[in-house]
């Protein structure tokens, strides 16, 4: 369970999120920017959005969950990512935001050197995926800081994820 912090912290970075891939001038439909979501609570990854008036989803989808994390411990994200577009997609940026499991602050949760996920992290790449595909995306080194109260230990933190792509 998100506590009430975590929850506004998560709110308030996809707002920002994606108030800042949004927005701009019309473009075409060849161009347009195709946006990513995601969760860790997802499981496998599904094609959760209805299809637009062209009959496709305007969404890729993110999944990738880290867990057995304590105090000092490092850790891998892998990331996957469904492309379910009948054309293929390069996928842009991948964005994280954890939340925070009762009794301990996302801000233990860090990517190597001292990046907090508290705060959104986001991965520039540029990825190729195949129409109608799942494939593997980047992995994350994930570690929880050292000072993290005991609490943390096992903790799953829920992460968001939101990304961009072309195609």
């Amino acid at each position: 369970m998100i506590g009430l912090a975590g929850a506004a912290v998560v709110v308030t970075a996809a707002a920002a999120f994606m108030a800042n891939v949004g927005g701009g001038s019309p473009v075409s439909p060849a161009a347009a920017v195709i946006h990513g979501q995601g969760s860790s609570a997802l499981g496998p990854i599904q094609n959760l959005a209805g299809p637009n008036a062209a009959g496709q989803s305007q969404v890729f989808y993110i999944s990738g969950a880290v867990s057995g994390l304590y105090p000092g411990s490092n850790s891998t994200l892998n990331l996957s990512i469904q492309n379910p577009l009948g054309s293929s997609m390069t996928i842009n940026t991948i964005t994280i935001v954890a939340g925070s499991p009762v009794g301990c602050p996302s801000s233990n949760l860090v990517v190597p050197p001292s990046w907090t996920l508290n705060n959104s992290y986001t991965v520039h790449l540029s990825l190729s995926v195949p129409a109608n595909s799942t494939v593997a995306g980047p992995s994350v080194p994930i570690s929880l800081a050292s000072a993290a109260p005991n609490s943390c230990s096992g903790a799953a933190f829920p992460l968001i994820y939101g990304g961009t792509a072309s195609g």
